[in-house]
Order: structure tokens, then C-alpha cells, then sequence
């Protein structure tokens, strides 16, 4: 291979153009030809005396060979950048085919030499990771991803960019921006499905909004081949909602609002999400709801969902909540003429009036080997089923969290006690009044255990002394509560089994949350968002 100057006259006189192509010299019976391998621009930097160094440096990078017995040791920064980006691109675009290695090379082989090499001075180029990408992929090729993807209308490439995306979200969830440089410089995720191009942020905007706008779709024929895959025909559908709060203003989101944060992130704007799944953890439904929307609002909406989207034939669903979607309403909702369905959920309402029907507990271990007590009650006026249950090392957790926050409690009401007396100190009555109730709604857990009473001068319209007192009759027991389902929920052998699948929502939200990441960023009115935080709760 060499360099060949190229000179290009404008149709103006006296303008002349500079610029130069690598081109392979190669015989046919007695006649030399040139074969124009790659234009290789202006060269600037580059002086014409290294031009040489430079073409014999491509080709034993493309070829694999050296070109020259004696090689360049003068080769520079420069040459070996320009012959890097060059040789990569010849490569990737399959501009020069090199000779087959069965066929006998025309060029000597160089004797080996071997020499010290610091190894602390070695620096990798263009090194890419590729296990985890590799993993995805066979995962995705498992489930069908790219022949549910085109059945929605994307073109191969589109697909080929989203499930890219999808690759990110499990590897390295992150925004876009951040994506596309993690396919640039770090993963092989563009090697592996054939994209040669940049992949900007705003392709990965328009992949992540196009599989949105057909979820329902995607949502269904996905849990289908889960289900063709394990054999799955469970009855049990496990229900949860959570929701993220948003950095930025949101000015244009209609689903935005402001609510109670699970993340305790009041001054932000939310947005609601909806999770069900079956007792292998996969998702049978999910929406997106207002930010403002409450757990129990959103039940019997995503029940009609969730019952449209399942083929029920003999078998009817056995839902499975959590204490913050059992409400009395929504029991209802599910035992209506409409539904008909059993449940089971956690109640950590202690029942006013109820009855042992066993005089000793049941004594079971968990995963962990803690203790649990399992004691079957009839409370009055319930036709349910209730397990009392009692955990050792739940207990020993809520003790802790008590301690901690009362310990807080005091040290702050205590703290403005001992300043009352000192000049300056905050002691106005409203003033004292509305610290204390802060402190209170901030230790909410244990503020409305206390009594507090306050010693006020009302001529100086001032506050003296502050006592405090903690009513223990107020105070529930810790580490107990009650499990309730309908009579033919399931067994009483696997009733605590199935109440334990509710605790697997919390890593299905997680991954939910990771592959919904980017297309929560558009989700009304194509609106872009600059960052979205996420976060997870099991409610």
C-alpha cells in the first residue's frame, strides 16, 4: 500500500486542491493496477515524508503482517493515531480484503525478537466489554424481542437501537446521554447487532418512545412467550404501586404532580406506576397513573386491566396485596358479582374483637432461619380467614427503628427546653407550638405516642417549661400482624408461602424501573425531560 497525491483544479483559475487516497498496487500478468482503497482527506499535520510510515503502518494493521524488515522506530503520536482510525474503518467497512489464510504469503516473515515491556506503561485502544452484553442478547433472542418489536411497525435498524437500549438499561442504566456514550467508548453492544453509526441520544429518545407507545402490545405477547417458555399457568396475581419523583419542573406533563413521595422527595413532582405480576415474578400488567393518585384509587381500574389481559377459564386469580392496597373497598371490589376472586393480604389493623381457634402456635422458620408464630383466629363479624403472626426478628427490627427515632424525639424537645431560660432562645408561644409540631410531623412514627405539655407566662406571652410523656397505651405491639385471605384462597399449608411472594415485588419494581427508565422520560405528549430520579418502594 501507498499514499498517492491527488490534485483537484477548480473551475476558477489558480485555485488548486490537495488531498490524497491509500491506494493497493497489485499485478495482473504483466500490468500493474491501483485500486483506490480509502480517501484519506488533506492529511494536515501529517508531513509528506511520513506519509510512507503512515501507509505501511495500515496495512500491517489490516493485514496482520509487516510490511518492511526493517520497521519505522521513529513512527510518532500522530501516525500511529491517523493509522488506527483509518485501519478501523477499513475493517468495519470491509473496504480491502485481505489474503486468505490458507494461501501462501508473498512477504517474509521477520525472525522473533523479544524484548522487557514495563507493563505499567501499556494502555489498551479500543477495548470494549461484551459478557454481559453477549448475555442479554441470548436472553432477548430467548424471549423473542426482535419479532415482537417488529410486529409493531419498527424497521430493523429501529430494532435493532432499542433492544440496544434495553441492553443499557440492564448493564447500565443511565440516562441517554450517558448511554450513547457507554455504546461509544465502552460496550461492544453496537458490534453485536451490526450498527457502524453513532448512536446519538435522540435515536435512543425515539426507540424508547416508539416501544412505549405500543407497551400494551409489547407487555402481552412478551408475557405469552415467558409463558410458552416456563410452562407457567399460575393463578396468582400479585399487585403493588409505586412511584418516582421528577428533577425537573415538568411544566408541560399532565401525569406530573405533586403527592405524597415514597422517597419522602415532597418538593418534587411524581409520577405513579402500577405493577402486577405472577408468583414467577413476571409482569402481566403495568400503567402509569398521576403522581397525585392514591393506592387504593387505582385498584379497581387496574383489576378490569389486569382480568381483560388474562385468559381465566376454570381457575379464577388469587390477588395478593400489601397492607397499603387492602383496604376494606377494595376487598369488596374483588369479592363483588363482578369478579368473584379470592385473595390474600396483610392486615396490621389489630382486630377489636377476636378468638384463638388454636391454643398453641405454630412454629415456622423463614429463609433465614428466624422464628415465626403462625396462630389461626375468627374475628368477629369477618367471614375471612386470619393468621396471627408473630416475628422474632421483625420485632428486634422495629425495636430498633423505635429506639432510634424516639431517641431523636427527645433530644430535640429537649434541646429547646434547655434554651427557654436563655436570652435570645425561641420561647413565643406560637413559635414553640409550631417547632414542636414540625419535630412531631417529622418523627411522625413515634411523635403521636407523646403527650406534651407546655408551662406558659401568658402576660409575656411565652414559654417557661416543656414536659413530656409517652402513652403507652397508645403503642402497638411490634413485630406482629395478621394475614387475611378468603376461605378458598389457597390451602393452609401454602398460605404463608403465598403471602411471602408479595416480598418479590420490590425486585420486579427495580428491574421495571430500570427498562422503563428512558420512556417515563416521554410519556405525555412526547414532552422531554432532563433527568428523572428513580426510586422504588414496597409499599
Amino acid at each position: 500500500m501507498f499514499i498517492k497525491q491527488i490534485k483537484k483544479k477548480n473551475k476558477n483559475p489558480g485555485k488548486e486542491y490537495i488531498y490524497y487516497r491509500l491506494i493497493h498496487g497489485y499485478k495482473i500478468g504483466n500490468k500493474t493496477r491501483h485500486q483506490t482503497i480509502l480517501n484519506l482527506g488533506k492529511l494536515e499535520g501529517v508531513d509528506t515524508s511520513r506519509h510512507k510510515a503512515l501507509a505501511d503502518r495500515i496495512e500491517e494493521l489490516v493485514t496482520g503482517n509487516s510490511t518492511t524488515l526493517f520497521p519505522d522506530i521513529q513512527s510518532d503520536n500522530i501516525v500511529e493515531d491517523l493509522a488506527q482510525k483509518f485501519s478501523k474503518k477499513i475493517v468495519t467497512e470491509k473496504l480491502f480484503i485481505t489474503t486468505p489464510p490458507d494461501k501462501k504469503r508473498i512477504s517474509k516473515e521477520i525472525s522473533r525478537n523479544y524484548q522487557e515491556v514495563d507493563l505499567d506503561t501499556i494502555e489498551q485502544i479500543e477495548s470494549r466489554n461484551m459478557g454481559g452484553e453477549w448475555l442479554v442478547k441470548q436472553a432477548m433472542e430467548k424471549l423473542g424481542i426482535q419479532e415482537i418489536l417488529s410486529a409493531t411497525g419498527m424497521s430493523k435498524e429501529e430494532t435493532s437501537i432499542a433492544q440496544m437500549l434495553l441492553t443499557a438499561k440492564a448493564i447500565h442504566p443511565s440516562s441517554e446521554l450517558e448511554t450513547g456514550r457507554w455504546l461509544h467508548e465502552s460496550s461492544a453492544t453496537k458490534e453485536l447487532y451490526n450498527i457502524n453509526e453513532e448512536v446519538s441520544r435522540y435515536k435512543l429518545y425515539k426507540a424508547a418512545t416508539q416501544m412505549y407507545n405500543h407497551k400494551t402490545d409489547i407487555e402481552n405477547w412478551l408475557y405469552d412467550n415467558v409463558n410458552t417458555l416456563f410452562s407457567n399457568k399460575s393463578k396468582i396475581v400479585i399487585y403493588d404501586l409505586t412511584n418516582m419523583y421528577f428533577e425537573g419542573q415538568m411544566l408541560g406533563s399532565e401525569k406530573a404532580a405533586f403527592g405524597r413521595s415514597k422517597q419522602k422527595q415532597s418538593g418534587s413532582k411524581l409520577i405513579g406506576l402500577a405493577l402486577s405480576i405472577d408468583s414467577l415474578g413476571f409482569v402481566r400488567y403495568s400503567k402509569f397513573y398521576k403522581g397525585n393518585i392514591s393506592e387504593p384509587g387505582t385498584f379497581d381500574a387496574m383489576l378490569s386491566d389486569v382480568v381483560s389481559a388474562m385468559e381465566i377459564k376454570e381457575e379464577k386469580p388469587v390477588i395478593v396485596m400489601d397492607a397499603g392496597i387492602a383496604t376494606e373497598e377494595n376487598l369488596e371490589i374483588i369479592r363483588s358479582e363482578k369478579y368473584g376472586y379470592d385473595y390474600a393480604c396483610v392486615s396490621r389493623t389489630i382486630p377489636k374483637h377476636y378468638d384463638k381457634l388454636t391454643d398453641k402456635a405454630t412454629a415456622i422458620s423463614d429463609n433465614r432461619g428466624h422464628k415465626i408464630e403462625l396462630t389461626k383466629i375468627a374475628v368477629q363479624g369477618k367471614d375471612d380467614c386470619f393468621l396471627h403472626v408473630k416475628s422474632s426478628q421483625k420485632k428486634k427490627k422495629e425495636a430498633s427503628i423505635d429506639k432510634k427515632l424516639t431517641d431523636r424525639l427527645e433530644a430535640q424537645l429537649q434541646e429547646i427546653k434547655d434554651k427557654l431560660p436563655k436570652p435570645g432562645a425561641l420561647k413565643k408561644i406560637e413559635k414553640v407550638h409550631e417547632k414542636v409540631g414540625k419535630i412531631k410531623a417529622q418523627l411522625s412514627r413515634v411523635g403521636w405516642l407523646y403527650e406534651i405539655k407546655y408551662t406558659e407566662d401568658k402576660k409575656k406571652g411565652i414559654v417557661t417549661d416543656i414536659t413530656w410523656q409517652r402513652i403507652k397505651e397508645r403503642e402497638k405491639p411490634k413485630g406482629e400482624y395478621f394475614l387475611r385471605y378468603t376461605q378458598n384462597a389457597v390451602s393452609e399449608e401454602d398460605i404463608w408461602e403465598v403471602y411471602n411472594l408479595t416480598r418479590s415485588v420490590e425486585a420486579v419494581f427495580y428491574a421495571k424501573h430500570i427498562v422503563m427508565q428512558s420512556v417515563t422520560k416521554r410519556i405525555v405528549e412526547n414532552q422531554s425531560i432532563p433527568y428523572l430520579s428513580l426510586q422504588y418502594h414496597f409499599a
